[in-house]
């Protein structure tokens, strides 16, 4: 088990990012836990002293802003899926990626902010993110700044926390084509694409450190899963079948 020193709870943004800058102690932010808390109970993660708990920020909720979508980085993944708007979004993309994250317990427990701040490499909720064009707030306390997700990287920002996603609210068409070793497992590479009257979005999953927008560089792993050019030749592949789904 875990052996934690401190455990804070604070009831505002600026009491944690105030806390998370400490020198003294070496603190974490804890959202869902659905990744943390198993790091920390395996001693995956050693160079954690205590964490702050995000769960009474007021940060769960998803709400229509004219036209976008505010997102709190505490919004399970579940809910921001289950959602009426979100939901439909693009052909429902966010419900269709959603389910690759993880079984529903898993769903229920993880955020948005926390799926973004990890960014995994094979994450298709995060591709589908980036193609319908999401905005990370991020707060440093006492003022925020709004960032492309694709322009996203989560360092060099010093103490902050992400506050809430930006979705804009516009008619899409959507398609998602995947590869994986069984139909139910993460992927070896996805693609993710939008088609609507600004033009046609590609983003791709297992084919960098984390997914990214289709023009941007291939750096794919070479691993069990499969080798650099199977990746290679899996995004072009792929790429095309999500876009012809999505022109349909």
């Amino acid at each position: 088990m875990a052996l934690l020193k401190e455990y804070y709870r604070p009831q505002s943004v600026q009491e944690a990012v105030q806390l998370l800058a400490r020198q003294d102690v070496r603190l974490t932010p804890l959202a869902g836990g659905s990744q943390l808390v198993g790091q920390l109970e395996t001693r995956a993660v050693k160079d954690v002293d205590g964490v702050v708990d995000l769960g009474h920020l007021g940060l769960d909720f998803v709400e229509m802003a004219g036209d976008h979508l505010r997102i709190g980085a505490t919004t399970t993944l579940t809910d921001l899926m289950e959602h009426p708007v979100a939901g439909q979004l693009a052909d429902g993309l966010l419900r269709r990626t959603g389910r690759y994250e993880g079984p529903v317990n898993l769903r229920n427990m993880a955020t948005v902010g926390g799926l973004v701040a990890t960014a995994e490499p094979d994450s298709e909720l995060y591709a589908a993110l980036l193609a319908l064009g999401a905005t990370v707030i991020w707060s440093d306390g006492a003022s925020q700044e709004s960032i492309p997700l694709g322009e996203w990287s989560g360092t060099g920002r010093g103490p902050g926390l992400i506050v809430e996603v930006h979705l804009p609210i516009l008619e899409l068409r959507g398609g998602h084509a995947r590869v994986a070793r069984t139909p139910s497992d993460r992927c070896i590479v996805a693609a993710v694409a939008v088609v609507g009257q600004a033009g046609e979005r590609v983003a791709l999953c297992g084919v960098a450190p984390r997914p990214i927008l289709a023009d941007q560089p291939l750096d794919p792993p070479d691993d069990f899963k499969g080798s650099a050019e199977y990746r290679r030749q899996m995004a072009q592949l792929l790429t095309e079948r999500a876009l012809q789904e999505a022109r349909q």
